[in-house]
């Protein structure tokens, strides 16, 4: 019991890491090279500023990136920020680039998911109105598979939508969010004789 209370604050910070497609973007970019800015990064990932911006500050409040140096530009200062430590190949793929990810990664993103889950159900996060838990099990033909797909980007593309707005939103009001949730939305493939329910 008590080395489940301690790894519940690294597990939290993980998660809140996780929480944001933008924010797994940032780390990606700042594990792959030394140093980057805002700037840079808005740039690579055509993100506004003001929404990367926000999502740095998270990222240096929970410890997974810190200030390595400011450079004068054309009467500002730009900062240049560093991967504070060498991150877990859980936290450092994005949610996008799942074809490019091996199945030990999404399979230990699918137990990172899991245990929040599980720890959010013992705090009451599923009591939430907008709290939902669901599984099908699906057998699809290959019109279907493909369909499948197309809704699972689709999905992806309104969550990073969604966050992005509020995320400038929050940035302007200079408020903490209303609200803080994770999104989360599993499909794998269902091995020949593994036993499930179905519905």
């Amino acid at each position: 019991m008590a080395a489940q209370r301690d790894a519940d604050p690294v597990d939290t910070r993980v998660v809140k890491a996780l929480g944001h497609p933008t924010r797994v973007r940032i780390l990606n970019i700042l594990r792959d090279r030394e140093l980057a800015s805002p700037v840079e990064i808005s740039q690579e990932l055509g993100v506004p500023l003001g929404t990367v911006g926000y999502h740095v500050r998270r990222l240096e409040a929970l410890g997974f990136i810190e200030l390595a140096k400011r450079t004068q530009r054309r009467g500002a200062v730009e900062h240049h920020y560093r991967a504070r430590q060498v991150l877990d190949e859980r936290v450092a793929q994005p949610a996008a680039a799942t074809a490019e990810r091996s199945s030990t990664e999404r399979g230990a993103e699918a137990v990172l998911c899991a245990r929040a889950a599980q720890a959010a159900l013992g705090r009451g996060g599923f009591d939430a109105g907008p709290a939902q838990a669901d599984r099908r099990v699906l057998r699809l033909d290959a019109q279907g598979r493909a369909e499948l797909e197309g809704a699972l980007a689709g999905w992806q593309a309104t969550l990073e939508r969604i966050a992005d707005d509020s995320a400038r939103r929050i940035g302007r009001a200079g408020e903490p969010p209303a609200h803080a949730c994770i999104a989360v939305l599993m499909c794998f493939g269902l091995p020949a004789g593994v036993g499930v329910g179905e519905d």
